[in-house]
């Protein structure tokens, strides 16, 4: 009784490792195409489109805070965030647009609220100021009237005993932005490879195609007598047929040509029986998915030789033929592995790199295996 457990067939590595080797160029081009695409991303947002230069002053003021207890501890300090937030009020922002009229220098409000900012980088009394515009000149304008505004502040805060200038912000320099388009590219790449891998593996796992003779019989459970250039093909032929003496040659799709593969096993046959008296009979039935009325002639014969294609991904239509055949008591002696990948089976039993020239040992139309372009 034909059982088939292709659903619980275990991941042959080996024929996993092959078909990535020959696929290899697609996680390749995965990989470089992701870090094109999150490299080339990066640097076309944070280079090709950036904004005109810009120009950066720093300043630092010391605040010393009024004392509330008796061991010159102030608990009254302005964190950053509160820094932060009052050098973009309105007191702040019109305090720095009046010194900025007073130099004939008109400015949005809008404008320095977004250019001015406050830290606290190193010391809670330690305040530095930051200011980013289009020119140098505006940012030390700016940047000047900023601390001008932090000394006004301090002198009408109760909280603030005394607050100074520690260094002016005359220095002005172009801000250069942190760029990071080879660990963007590399995450690209990473990303990609990982990607172009899992979908290969889901892809070859999802392939129910038959590669390898070892294959169908492990998922089929019925003998394979090999491919047209097995060397073991006659032998093979002979001993799963030899209580045979009139056995029929069908097939799982209609385009592999039976009646070829049928004169080959003839001639298979009488090459490795020699002077045998042993003879059989092997008969076309063509395919018998299309032709489900051939059963009655395939019933009579007393062995039969199923041909599969390599590679159609057709395993699922090869257990409905196996599964028609069963309920029609007709039993599957042994299969034929058409079109095979030479180079492939090859490699998969490590006897050689590539495969040998077609021959003696491979029928010409029989053997079959065009060359795929991989």
């Amino acid at each position: 009784m034909w059982e088939c457990s292709y659903a619980n067939e275990p991941v042959d590595v080996k024929l996993l490792w092959l078909f990535f080797l020959r696929k290899i160029w697609i996680w390749i081009a995965a990989v470089l195409a992701g870090a094109l695409l999150f490299g080339g991303c990066y640097f076309v947002k944070n280079v090709v489109l950036v904004p005109e230069k810009e120009y950066q002053t720093v300043g630092e003021v010391y605040v010393d805070y009024v004392w509330e207890d008796a061991y010159g501890i102030s608990r009254s300090n302005l964190n950053e965030g509160e820094w932060k937030a009052l050098v973009k009020t309105d007191v702040f922002v019109d305090d720095i647009l009046g010194q900025l009229a007073a130099q004939g220098i008109t400015a949005e409000k809008s404008f320095v609220r977004e250019s001015v900012d406050a830290s606290l980088v190193s010391d809670s009394r330690i305040v530095t100021t930051t200011v980013i515009t289009d020119t140098p000149e505006l940012s030390a304008a700016i940047g000047c009237a900023l601390q001008e505004a932090l000394l006004h502040f301090g002198e009408d805060n109760s909280r603030i005993e005394r607050i100074r200038v520690l260094t002016e912000p005359v220095e002005t320099r172009i801000v250069v932005h942190d760029i990071r388009t080879l660990q963007a590219a590399i995450l690209g790449a990473v990303l990609g490879g990982l990607i172009s891998l899992a979908a290969m593996f889901l892809c070859f796992i999802l392939d129910d195609s038959v590669y390898i003779p070892a294959s169908f019989e492990r998922r089929y459970k019925i003998p394979m007598l090999g491919t047209a250039a097995s060397r073991d093909l006659a032998v093979n032929l002979r001993y799963l047929l030899r209580d045979c003496s009139n056995a029929a040659v069908t097939a799982v799709e209609q385009d592999i040509p039976v009646k070829e593969i049928t004169e080959m096993f003839q001639e298979k046959w009488e090459e490795a029986g020699g002077r045998d008296e042993n003879k059989i009979t092997l008969c076309v039935y063509g395919c018998v998915d299309t032709e489900p009325a051939a059963v009655e002639d395939l019933r009579r014969a007393d062995g039969v030789i199923l041909a599969v294609a390599s590679g159609r991904h057709d395993g699922k239509r090869i257990e409905k033929v196996l599964a028609f055949l069963s309920r029609q008591d007709i039993k599957v002696n042994c299969a034929f592995l058409w079109d095979a990948d030479e180079k492939l089976i090859k490699r998969y039993y490590g006897f050689g790199i590539l495969p040998k020239k077609r021959g003696a040992d491979s029928p010409k139309g029989v053997s079959g295996r065009r060359e795929r372009q991989d």
